[in-house]
């Protein structure tokens, strides 16, 4: 405990010089501390960005995952089982499948060429139908298709007659000879048929095709070239959604079945050259196993399933409820699917960067101050997005609905996480003090324990003012964790600073440092108010102060966080006892010309009687004041949030009797949260407000930073 002052109100010079007596200082290198602005609990305005989105897989997670369904073919995995894996409790069975598809390939355009190319001799003619007339085209013979009020025209100088009108046009070739060439595609199979567009002045061009094989061998989901079992599935897959597409019946607004795309199935024009490398293993799987009018899809209850598919999920698929509403399809149930997750998926870890203004637009809202992704479904992946502007409106889209809003690869959005393993406090001392580049030639001891945690909170600000590691002693000899790390950092190491009296860290660690070469230097004594004036004495020689903080032994945790930036800021931490501030701590403050000083923790922690005494030796002081040390570590987050260069937040787990981890972490140069066995609301808040910290380090083994606590943050 401090000494009760002699007086309050600012020390006599006198007194000061008595107080620069009771230490030892060496002079070393510093930094300047910049000001800061008052502090703000919640955001009020929006948050800059760019905003980053990191995830697993591609598409909208429902059903089969194709480069799943590749990884389980190359595990020898047959069409039927990879099929079954995904859509639940169904049976793999042949089925008819020489019904006439409509596929839509073009789709509300205002006008359209086309032309016949001969692939024989003789070919390349159209014939072109509107009504009782026939035009008809010779090969290379552009025809335009356009709207004229509520008819299709179809037109051709070269032609007789030059034009046909109709409330539709039909056109057919002899397909043996010729292909259609629509915007240099080619199409093999008639007929192409040209219509208005519902409610619109375009039109709608639709191929009518057989289904099992006009249809079926030129679609384009998956690459021809993976193994059989893989195009034997995705054939069965789109054969299903086909089928269940027809017994729909027509959509009027496109006059087809499907439309050629991702909305539907990509359908793509005849291969030709390196493109129609391939073909001829994907026509096999259309063909495999069934006979001519015949195809294996998916069923369930005797029924041909709606077979959805996407190009990949992030590890398990999603409940089709999840993502688009409604009721709960049976076969659709999300399924682990760690098949997606090989290296042969491109998209099993992506990165995305989205604008403030972009991600504004998406919700529709002027800005965007916080985005909360905590509603997951039983896949992990964003059940519903909520966007909060800086004046409170907040509005919600479904993951699925955000991943196309914003152009993202999927709704399985997690921020990217690491773990900085180890439970014994010197290793973890030395995992934080990797961060120190090796040139560093001093270092900064501290005890090990528990019990000398203030000491150790005063003496992080120190070693980030002199840019050196800090490491950890027990009383009578150096840990084994740091004897390493000193003989892996060598010769460089030349100075150190003990900051600990004798009983913490005795003269045997002294003795074994100087054994080393290094020169060693004790900064305080055992007491905090002699500790407190010496570490500020000796980052004063280092840089100017202009600003400090204070906590008591209440207040450990709040200390242990401000500490990730207090030395970056050359801002020192002194100690006071719940009866006020030291009158050493209270001089050294007075010599370095410090003008405000931070009050780390509620009235409770850190009580009146320290402001008072700050108050009354001339300090302005600034309270971060929330009730909790996890609301606390937060808000210092947040308030500091522009003096981390890094791009990540630090978990550090406390408890009752566990407090030393907090102030370990604060090392690594990132904002450290505060967790207990959860992560409690303002640390998740945090992290949904700032865009510039989108990745979370847990700081040590699972037993102290659980996997749930990380999880949560993770996914918030």
């Amino acid at each position: 405990m401090s000494p009760i002052p002699p007086r309050r109100g600012r020390p006599t010079a006198l007194l000061a010089a008595l107080c620069a007596l009771a230490t030892t200082l060496v002079l070393a290198p510093g930094t300047s501390a910049r000001p800061a602005a008052a502090p703000a609990r919640v955001a009020g305005a929006s948050a800059t960005g760019p905003w980053s989105f990191s995830g697993s897989g591609f598409g909208h997670g429902v059903g089969m995952s194709q480069y799943g369904a590749l990884a389980q073919a190359k595990a020898g995995r047959s069409a039927a089982q990879i099929l079954g894996s995904y859509y639940s409790g169904t049976t793999y069975d042949q089925v008819t499948d020489t019904q006439t598809i409509r596929v839509n390939i073009v789709r509300g355009r205002s006008s359209q060429t086309i032309a016949g190319t001969s692939r024989a001799s003789g070919g390349g003619t159209l014939t072109v139908t509107a009504g009782s007339s026939t035009m008809r085209a010779a090969a290379g013979a552009a025809v335009s298709l356009r709207r004229s009020g509520s008819s299709v025209v179809a037109s051709c100088s070269s032609c007789s007659p030059t034009s046909v009108t109709g409330s539709s046009v039909r056109v057919t070739w002899d397909e043996s000879r010729t292909d259609l060439n629509l915007s240099g595609k080619r199409y093999r199979h008639a007929p192409f048929v040209v219509t208005p567009t519902p409610g619109a002045s375009t039109i709608e061009g639709v191929l009518h095709l057989r289904l099992s094989d006009e249809y079926l061998d030129q679609v384009r989901e998956v690459p021809w070239g993976w193994p059989a079992a893989a195009l034997q599935a995705q054939a069965a897959a789109a054969r299903a959604y086909a089928l269940r597409k027809v017994v729909a019946g027509v959509r009027a607004q496109c006059a087809c079945h499907v439309q050629d795309g991702v909305t539907d199935q990509v359908y793509g024009p005849v291969p030709v050259g390196s493109a129609a490398t391939g073909w001829s293993a994907w026509r096999a799987a259309v063909a495999a196993g069934g006979r001519s009018t015949t195809g294996y899809v998916p069923r369930y209850g005797g029924q041909v399933i709606e077979a959805l598919y996407s190009s990949s999920s992030g590890g398990h698929t999603v409940n089709n409820e999840d993502v688009w509403g409604g009721t709960p399809v049976p076969y659709l149930r999300g399924v682990p699917d760690s098949w997606s997750t090989t290296a042969d998926n491109p998209r099993r870890a992506w990165t995305s960067s989205v604008t403030s203004a972009q991600l504004a637009d998406a919700f529709d809202l002027p800005d965007v101050a916080s985005l909360d992704l905590s509603e997951r479904t039983s896949a992990g992946s964003v059940r519903y997005a909520r966007a909060t502007s800086a004046s409170g409106t907040t509005r919600a889209l479904r993951g699925d609905e955000m991943r196309r809003a914003l152009g993202l690869s999927s709704a399985a959005i997690h921020r990217p996480t690491d773990r900085i393993s180890g439970s014994y406090p010197p290793d973890l001392a030395v995992a934080s003090a990797r961060a120190v580049p090796l040139g560093a030639d001093t270092v900064v001891i501290a005890s090990m324990y528990e019990e000398d945690i203030a000491h150790l909170v005063m003496a992080r600000p120190l070693a980030g003012a002199l840019q050196a590691p800090l490491l950890l002693s027990g009383n009578a000899r150096l840990t084994g964790a740091t004897r390493r790390e000193l003989d892996r950092r060598g010769s460089a190491i030349r100075r150190a600073y003990v900051v600990a009296g004798g009983p913490m860290v005795g003269s045997e660690v002294i003795r074994e440092l100087r054994a080393r070469g290094i020169t060693v230097t004790r900064v305080g004594l055992s007491d905090k108010d002699y500790t407190s004036a010496a570490v500020v004495d000796l980052m004063a020689r280092t840089g100017r102060i202009s600003r400090a903080a204070v906590a008591t032994s209440s207040a450990t945790l709040e200390a242990s966080a401000f500490s990730a930036v207090a030395g970056t800021r050359h801002e020192p931490i002194v100690w006071a006892s719940a009866w006020g501030v030291g009158w050493r701590t209270l001089a050294a403050l007075d010599r370095a010309g410090v003008g405000t000083v931070r009050m780390l923790g509620s009235t409770r922690k850190v009580p009146p009687a320290v402001e008072d005494d700050l108050r009354a030796a001339g300090h302005n002081t600034q309270r971060f004041g929330a009730s909790t040390s996890t609301e606390v570590a937060a808000d210092l987050a947040h308030y500091f949030r522009r003096s981390y260069p890094g791009t990540r937040v630090v978990l550090a787990r406390t408890s009752s009797g566990q407090t030393i981890d907090t102030v370990l972490a604060a090392g690594l140069g990132a904002p450290v949260l505060v967790v207990t066995t959860s992560a409690a609301w303002p640390t998740t808040g945090l992290v949904q407000r700032s865009p510039q910290w989108p990745e979370v380090t847990a700081f040590g083994s699972a037993t102290r930073v659980g996997s749930g606590a990380l999880s949560r943050v993770r996914d918030a």
